[in-house]
């Protein structure tokens, strides 16, 4: 059954929107905001992450891009400014800034660009610093307040978009024997090394509240051969379906070139919902 606590968005065609909240991941250069470029209808963009600038610059933007986005660059701290006093106002204007785009009744879809760099800013404002805070529980309370914004993301009725870096992901350090080692530097803690795998920098939760989760993609130019034949390919960007609750069939399923897009990703994931209830007019 539907939650009655989601507002429910009537569109210009007549239908009501379809909400989704989708969480992406990727590293520099991989399509995380011209993805969210693609989704239709009116919609607001709180760029936190700087990176944006290059996809305006681009003079040849795909055909999937929405021109009828309105971008809010938010303010974030100076270098060096840690003061927990002087990186409140910050934090507040960007949570502000999202919270007032997703009670906006003009528009359908909202991207928080860059919701890691976000939740760093957020975890400096209770904290002090990013790393090093123990123990673990000291996170509860930070980890409710992201909750509360993803729930507020939920009950806006709207598609809404995450963007998030990536990091190295550490996993623990086995043995000849395959038993985990001890840290030299604190026998008590396992010894931790990269995995070569990459995951979202930030907020460790994204699986639970996410409908979709997606990891982007890119492909530089480059040649390939084929049979006897050496064919040049062009740079290509695309997504994986790292979670999707509804269809955990999926998962894995990689989009590339021209369904590296909203309607690609809903047409696969949703294909029993009309098209016109995502926005567009056919």
């Amino acid at each position: 059954m539907p939650s009655e606590t989601r507002t429910k968005i009537k569109l210009p065609n007549g239908q009501y929107l379809k909400p989704l909240l989708i969480g992406s991941e990727g590293e520099s250069d991989t399509g995380k905001t011209e993805f969210g470029l693609s989704i239709p209808g009116k919609g607001q963009m709180i760029a936190v992450d700087r990176n944006f600038s290059g996809v305006f610059d681009n003079p040849t933007p795909p055909e999937a891009r929405n021109p009828n986005v309105a971008i809010k660059v938010v303010s974030v701290p100076l270098e060096g400014m840690i003061p927990v006093k002087d990186c409140v106002p910050y934090f507040t204007n960007i949570r502000d800034s999202f919270y007032n785009a997703l009670a906006n009744p003009d528009s359908t879809f909202v991207m928080l660009d860059g919701d890691s760099d976000f939740f760093e800013l957020h975890t400096l404002v209770h904290y002090g610093k990013t790393k090093q805070i123990f123990p673990q529980t000291k996170w509860g309370e930070l980890y409710a307040e992201k909750r509360i914004q993803i729930a507020r993301s939920f009950d806006s009725g709207k598609i809404v978009l995450f963007t998030n870096k990536v990091r190295d992901e550490y996993t623990p350090v086995l043995d000849a024997d395959g038993k985990e080692q001890p840290d030299p530097a604190n026998p008590k803690d396992v010894l931790k090394g990269k995995s070569g795998n990459k995951i979202a920098s930030g907020f460790k939760d994204h699986s639970y509240l996410f409908q979709i989760w997606l990891t982007h993609l890119y492909k530089p130019k480059g040649v390939r051969r084929i049979g006897t034949r050496e064919v040049e390919v062009p740079q290509q960007w695309g997504i994986r379906i790292s979670k999707m609750k509804h269809n955990k069939a999926l998962e894995g399923t990689e989009l590339w070139g021209s369904d590296c897009c909203f309607r690609g990703l809903v047409e696969l994931a949703y294909p029993e919902i009309d098209i016109r209830r995502w926005g567009f007019d056919k």
